[in-house]
């Protein structure tokens, strides 16, 4: 895939993925109820966090679809995706505790990293 063809699958893989869908289902709730701090969110907070988790989320995909491809260290991932080495890490740290990839070998001193396969949600319909 290209690097549009990329962004284009990882885009489409947030907007189906379930933090989105949970957060766009209880904007209602967090807007106009206190939370466990007694606290309402404001829309202009609510509206930061969706885009906050929509960023998030659209990085991890496209690295997931480049890992999808086969075992790619972070220099890589960098290469292929444009984002920032520093942020490529913490995605790598927070998709090997959901365990959405795994290290499968070194490139000199540098990880490499696969995406665990996974079952493809996109193509069922959700009831």
């Amino acid at each position: 895939m290209n690097p549009r063809e990329v962004k284009i699958h990882a885009a489409l893989r947030t907007l189906e993925g379930e933090r989105i869908r949970w957060l766009l289902g209880k904007k209602e709730s967090l807007t106009t109820s206190e939370n466990v701090f007694g606290e309402t969110i404001t829309d202009a907070r609510y509206s930061f966090i969706l885009e906050k988790a929509a960023s998030v989320e659209l990085e991890r995909n496209m690295l997931l679809l480049q890992m999808e491809a086969g075992p790619q260290t972070v220099h890589e991932l960098h290469d292929a995706t444009g984002l920032p080495k520093p942020e490529i890490v913490k995605h790598v740290i927070a998709l090997k505790r959901w365990r959405q990839i795994e290290q499968v070998g070194m490139t000199g001193q540098s990880p490499q990293y696969k995406a665990v396969p996974r079952s493809d949600t996109s193509t069922k319909e959700v009831s």
